[in-house]
């Protein structure tokens, strides 16, 4: 398994990736991806910034890939068709710039069955949306007409979904990724989020600026918005606290179109751990408790709070 996705994880196969547009890369560009911005997505592919996985994300990757051949096996007992696995990445024949990595197709079939892992709620509703743009690019670009999403969830439900090729969905997938390749070479812009801000400045460098018209407008704003969220949420507190009257002690409130609980959860044990260190520390010399302590302590970064306080 190890062979297995250093092959799949070379030099060589993640430069090609970076010089491309790829089914990972659609979601961002869609602004549906959880986990990166457009802007750090740009940052990935010019070099700026690298994605080198650390050892937390390589032991992910290792359980997810030996979880696909789980998946697999379910899929196969489920629907009665054989999967092969698809070892290469795909490019479509006449864009060499889209490519597309596959974990299964269908034997004797020309269907796509994308493997997921995942304990998150928003499969719940069904096929998420960033997973449906992920296989509608593999299907464009790989040339299948058909796409099954096979969803390994909480370890023991498998959730399947199935697609059609739209030519039309394709064409404006292209459309969005060809932009983003133009604004790639052009240097910007590219959509920022408040996860991708942090990591690119995580430090200041002491010196203060005078705010631009635009960034001035954007302040104000802020600042008009924050005060109109502190009014929501007072007037939130003030209905959920008029519910609540109501209930009393009840455990469900009933009425046309909805229905509200305020049940009370199981007790439960919690150790307080500070103290309980605290107490062995006390047992042990000195040395041994600079030693122990030493040997569990860590340097956490500092960080950069933002605040915005309007002045007169």
């Amino acid at each position: 398994m190890v062979g297995q996705v250093s092959a799949v994880r070379s030099a060589e196969w993640l430069a090609e990736r970076r010089d491309a547009v790829t089914s990972t890369d659609i979601p961002v560009l869609l602004g549906l991806s959880p986990y990166k911005s457009e802007a750090r997505l740009a940052r990935e592919k010019t070099g700026e910034m690298t994605d080198e996985p650390d050892e937390r994300q390589e032991r992910l990757f290792r359980l997810g890939l030996a979880l696909e051949n789980v998946i697999r096996s379910e899929d196969q007992l489920e629907h009665g068709i054989k999967l092969r696995r698809v070892n290469r990445l795909l490019t479509h024949p006449k864009l060499g710039w889209a490519k597309t990595s596959l974990d299964f197709e269908r034997v004797g079939a020309r269907v796509i069955v994308e493997a997921k892992v995942s304990r998150a709620a928003r499969w719940d509703d069904g096929l998420p949306q960033d997973v449906e743009a992920q296989a509608r690019w593999q299907m464009g670009v790989a040339g299948y007409p058909r796409a099954h999403v096979a969803a390994l969830r909480f370890g023991t439900e498998l959730a399947c979904f199935d697609l059609e090729h739209n030519e039309a969905t394709f064409d404006g997938l292209v459309t969005i990724a060809a932009d983003f390749r133009r604004r790639l070479a052009e240097g910007g812009p590219f959509a920022e989020n408040a996860a991708s801000v942090r990591e690119r400045y995580p430090a200041d460098n002491g010196t203060e600026v005078i705010a631009d018209q635009d960034t001035a407008e954007a302040v104000v704003r802020l600042i008009e918005t924050r005060g109109q969220r502190k009014a929501l949420e007072e007037a939130e507190e003030a209905l959920e606290v008029a519910i609540k009257t109501r209930l009393g002690e009840a455990a469900v409130l009933y009425g046309e179109g909805f229905k509200v609980t305020w049940r009370r959860t199981k007790d439960r044990t919690l150790t307080d751990w500070p103290s309980l260190a605290q107490g062995l520390l006390a047992q042990l010399s000195e040395a041994e408790r600079d030693a122990l302590i030493g040997l569990h302590s860590r340097v956490e970064p500092g960080f950069r709070p933002f605040r915005v306080v309007a002045q007169p």
